[in-house]
């Protein structure tokens, strides 16, 4: 029996919809206006990642919370936000621990930023949790394709023209930057450096991570599209590959190899009966692919010529513990690692390199403490504990399959321990409110 909808409960959900695809669509872009606030300096320097920002996405997110706040809350008398559960009442003590922390921190007006920010991401990570469910996931996922598409072929053009492209891909977020620019992510690859192609990303790794998941993603549509879309899915994974080749992240590629070799063995098993087969397959691919390319060097500079970066994350990470053991129980303050940075690199006479330190479970750890890691390790555990369960559940058929949820926790959980986007980038942190989203959505279940 159908159940009946009124025209403005039907014009409700249509703009809850929009607002939401088109905040999954323009993911990518960093269009967006900065403001320039006294605690966006540190030692007279202006950083990004303290600069509070209105996005393009932060314009659409907001509306889609207006939309549910008054149509859900306001005009139903239904509590959307808050529902009596224990991840609910985990999520306000986080929140509290945070500002107990932003009171005591150096900086309180950028930790109450980055708190306001913390808050517009769990509302749109619970909101897609709740929207994803087996008949749309197909839909959502196709979203994902154009401005996976447009990214791909970006980091291409950018790649050959060794600079942006520029033009109307401005209005998409592109920033104009060549090889010379300071500051710009190049790469020594057989004795030149190269320029590695950004899209319209903030930095290379974060459209690796961009591509990598949604090619991952976008996998579940090859078995259920017509033919013309799978050639174009199947297309767009090929191009998708070679940009984030062309991104020269070294994690991101090892990844992806991996997540073929596991998906790859998967797809073999059902027409090969000899698995042996793809896996020489699988091998021989994988060592075309770095060993006899320009990828090699990049792997193996690691040890040679990318010797100051390696040095400069073991400089952050032991900066980001000398402030968990001066502030253990609050930390020194939700977005104060930056502001605080400058005390903690002298005392380990390094040179000042004012970044966030490349792991997220130490970024954590530094500016929320014990109380607020904990916390962050329980929703981590508790997210496992649900695939798991599901994964025993013979009548649970979730909108994604069990096994490809758990690949997206474990790629998340790997990216987060060698950057830190996740935490400190609004494209980065969208990511993870999306992809955590489809680990939890739970409409799926048949008996």
């Amino acid at each position: 029996m159908k159940k009946i909808v009124s025209r403005q409960q039907y014009l409700r959900q249509s703009l809850e919809k929009l607002l939401f695809f088109l905040s999954i669509l323009f993911l990518p872009s960093q269009l967006g206006k900065h403001f320039w606030p006294t605690f966006s300096y540190v030692e007279g320097i202006r950083i990004d990642y303290l600069s509070p920002t209105l996005y393009l996405t932060d314009v659409l997110i907001g509306l889609l919370f207006f939309t549910v706040l008054f149509t859900r809350n306001v005009q139903t008398g239904k509590n959307f936000f808050f529902k009596k559960n224990p991840l609910t009442l985990m999520l306000i003590s986080f929140l509290a621990v945070l500002l107990l922390g932003i009171y005591f921190s150096s900086s309180p007006l950028a930790g109450l930023y980055k708190l306001i920010k913390l808050c517009e991401f769990l509302f749109f990570g619970f909101y897609a949790a709740n929207a994803v469910n087996k008949k749309n996931i197909v839909t959502i996922t196709m979203v994902f394709l154009p401005g996976f598409l447009i990214e791909s072929f970006l980091s291409i053009a950018q790649f050959v023209k060794q600079s942006s492209v520029g033009g109307i891909l401005w209005f998409l977020g592109e920033r104009s930057f060549s090889g010379q620019t300071p500051g710009i992510a190049n790469a020594m690859l057989n004795g030149e450096l190269i320029l590695r192609p950004y899209g319209t990303f903030p930095h290379p790794n974060v459209l690796a991570a961009y591509l990598l998941l949604s090619m991952l993603l976008l996998t579940l549509l090859v078995p259920k599209v017509k033919k013309r879309k799978k050639l174009l899915v199947i297309f767009g994974m090929c191009v998708g590959t070679v940009g984030l080749f062309l991104t020269l992240s070294r994690v991101a590629i090892l990844l992806w190899f991996a997540c073929w070799l596991i998906l790859g063995k998967k797809l073999f098993q059902k027409r090969v009966k000899n698995i042996s087969v793809f896996l020489v397959f699988f091998v021989i691919v994988v060592s075309v692919a770095i060993f006899f390319t320009p990828l090699f060097s990049r792997f193996t500079s690691l040890f040679t010529v990318d010797t100051q970066s390696f040095e400069q994350r073991q400089q952050l990470n032991a900066a980001a513990i000398a402030m968990f053991r001066n502030s253990p129980i609050f930390g020194v303050g939700l977005n104060n690692f930056l502001v605080r940075l400058p005390d903690f690199q002298k005392s380990v006479n390094g040179p000042l390199w004012l970044q966030p330190v490349h792991n997220i479970y130490l970024l954590v750890l530094a500016e929320t403490g014990i109380f607020g890691f904990t916390l962050f390790v329980w929703f981590l555990a508790r997210a496992f504990v649900l695939l798991s369960k599901r994964k025993l559940k013979k009548n649970y058929i979730p909108p994604l399959p069990a096994g490809m949820q758990r690949l997206f926790f474990v790629v998340i959980l790997f990216l987060g321990f060698f950057d830190h986007y996740f935490f400190t980038l609004q494209q980065g942190q969208l990511l993870f409110a999306v992809f955590f989203a489809l680990l939890w959505c739970k409409k799926g279940e048949s008996n």
